[in-house]
């Protein structure tokens, strides 16, 4: 309590005043803060090709997207027109910030991150009416998908596709960009959720072999992806009128997708086969472990790269930058899973094994008036969901000074771990991952390059895929020898470690939204080598646990969740008046109480 009034008093005020430092320094996204909508006109732009030659080329900008008709691409963008409406932002002049991070409009190129514009937010009626009946129908066909052995997200990223602009055409490339709303929901959420799923109190028992199979994966699948995209640019279509700085960039990008992990398909088997022991404990921490690893690293590379993209040296300033970035970050992070989440979130009820005549009028009251706690919670969650997509939308404005996605994931994690609310916080996840999930990966299907998938780019796929799983291998028994785990174990361990989801695929759709030139064929690529790595992953995962003989060991039941973050009936709707120790528990925390009030 004493954290969560600090943070309230000190923070918000901070927070405050640091957007207005924001906005004077000039950070910003012109197309949300000083750029109206953009009109339909046409310009020419003028930029040097690698060979020097000059390379004149026809854009049409319609409300802020980029369609080039003679599929030609440009190392460098020239003076740009605003017509429309201005939001209330005059002019300003390029700071320092923005030449370190390469966001200076006269050295800007149109291989960079591609700034929000308000129709990214604003779908038309029937974009809207399209994409939720798509949803709709994904939802339910992708059900189907376990009964032949395949993941959910594999129905979803299907239906996308056949929905999408390739096959169909009912979610069109023009709807792909005005969902972004739908883009910024999801990726909040799956980095709220991969925060709350790192508790390091479960951590602790293998905290060494933790740390360093964790850090020989990183190094070695990041060094080794990188190496092999790069190595390969002349091969790779989308890297074709890039230079070398710009396909570095673009290949440390690539390298941060191959460390990602799944939690959520390791967590489902480890419960499926009962495992437990110093094997499944390491790979259960290190698989969650390396989800918030993943979103840090991706943050400094995205930086980076964005600076690279611009065919310019990175400034070693951007470290500065990006410590500054992490800091405020994390202090808004804390500030929101302290202070704002956890009187958001409505606690769960407490099942009665065992009622007394008291508990069971208590029931009968609870089944008549579950529609107020059905209606507490629904609003709750939504709540906690726009809370996400704000921290989003407001680090447009404050760029470079929050980073979105470590925010809500320091926010998850400070519920797990620093307050009573988890028990709470994973009914929120369990409820609202299916349709948050649904309406994601649809739309990352929809976006799917078919042409450059069934092209030049399936063999990418291949070799990248295997270049991981060398890289896996290697880092794994390095780590294992190092921690002297024995050979038998050492010799298999990789195979816990190949399968991958959420926070890949979510990461690719982020960067197919945010760079236009490179970014759909990238993103294909990638998903193609994430939906691979799905498939191949878990029966891979199901052996090992098998052949190291930690299979049926775990004999817990449920999950070590505090009892004061449960609720009784009577906590919510009060106890029967006939008989006054009806209560279950005493242990009513501030929640309880302020929901009985309402």
């Amino acid at each position: 309590s004493k954290m969560g009034l600090v943070f309230d008093r000190g923070c918000l005020p901070f927070l405050v005043a640091l957007a207005l430092l924001g906005s004077a320094s000039g950070a910003r996204v012109p197309s949300i803060k000083d750029q109206g909508v953009l009109a339909e006109g046409e310009s020419t732009i003028s930029a040097a090709s690698e060979n020097g030659m000059a390379l004149n080329t026809k854009y049409i900008a319609n409300a802020g997207v980029l369609s080039n008709p003679d599929n030609e691409e440009d190392a460098s963008l020239g003076e740009e027109k605003n017509l429309g409406v201005s939001l209330g932002v005059g002019d300003v002049s390029p700071s320092t910030t923005d030449e370190i991070l390469g966001l200076d409009d006269s050295k800007k190129s149109v291989h960079q991150k591609r700034e929000a514009t308000l129709d990214d937010y604003f779908p038309s009626l029937t974009t809207t009416i399209g994409f939720l009946g798509v949803v709709l129908i994904s939802f339910f066909l992708s059900k189907l998908f376990p009964y032949i052995g395949l993941p959910l997200v594999s129905g979803y990223l299907l239906c996308g596709i056949v929905f999408g602009p390739h096959v169909l055409n009912v979610v069109n490339t023009d709807a792909i960009r005005s969902l972004r709303i739908i883009d910024e929901i999801a990726l909040a959420f799956i980095a709220l959720t991969a925060g709350a799923q790192l508790q390091l109190n479960k951590m602790r028992g293998r905290k060494r072999s933790i740390q360093l199979t964790t850090l020989m994966l990183v190094v070695f699948t990041f060094t080794f992806g990188v190496t092999t995209l790069y190595n390969l640019k002349e091969s790779i279509d989308f890297m074709h009128h890039l230079t070398r700085h710009q396909c570095f960039a673009v290949a440390m990008l690539g390298g941060v997708l191959l460390v990602a992990r799944s939690p959520a398909s390791a967590i489902a088997i480890k419960k499926e086969l009962n495992a437990d022991g110093p094997f499944t404990q390491t790979v259960m921490g290190t698989t969650i472990i390396m989800d918030v690893v993943v979103i840090t690293l991706f943050a400094l590379v995205s930086m980076l790269s964005n600076a690279m993209l611009a065919d310019t040296k990175p400034n070693p300033l951007i470290l500065g930058i990006f410590a500054a970035q992490m800091a405020i970050s994390w202090l808004a992070g804390c500030f929101l899973g302290l202070v704002v989440i956890p009187n958001i979130v409505v606690p769960v009820p407490k099942a009665v094994t065992s009622p007394t005549a008291g508990q069971r009028i208590s029931e009968s009251r609870f089944r008549r008036n579950g529609w107020l706690l059905y209606a507490l919670q629904v609003t709750s969650y939504i709540s906690i969901l726009a809370l996400g997509f704000g921290v989003f939308f407001a680090s447009h404005i404050l760029q470079p000074f929050i980073e979105p996605l470590f925010v809500v994931m320091i926010a998850g994690c400070t519920i797990s771990n620093l307050t009573n609310k988890h028990r709470a916080f994973v009914h929120f996840e369990d409820t609202c991952a299916p349709l948050v999930n649904a309406a994601f990966f649809t739309l990352t299907g929809a976006a799917l390059s078919l042409p450059s998938l069934f092209g030049s780019a399936s063999v990418l796929v291949v070799v990248l895929f295997l270049v991981r799983i060398f890289a896996i291998g290697l880092g794994a028994y390095i780590a294992g020898w190092a921690c002297g785990d024995s050979p038998h174990t050492n010799s298999v361990s990789w195979m816990a470690y190949i399968t991958q989801a959420g926070v890949a695929l979510g990461l690719a759709k982020k960067i197919h939204v945010e760079y236009e030139t490179w970014g759909g064929d990238f993103a294909t690529t990638m998903v193609a080598v994430v939906v691979l790595n799905q498939l191949v992953g878990p029966p891979f995962f199901r052996f090992v646990v098998r052949f190291v003989g930690e299979a049926g060991k775990d004999k817990s039941d449920e999950e070590d969740i505090p009892a004061e973050t449960t609720l009784a009936p009577d906590d919510i709707f009060g106890a029967p008046e006939c008989d006054p120790h009806s209560h279950v528990s005493t242990d009513v925390d501030i929640d309880a109480i302020a929901v009985k009030r309402i």
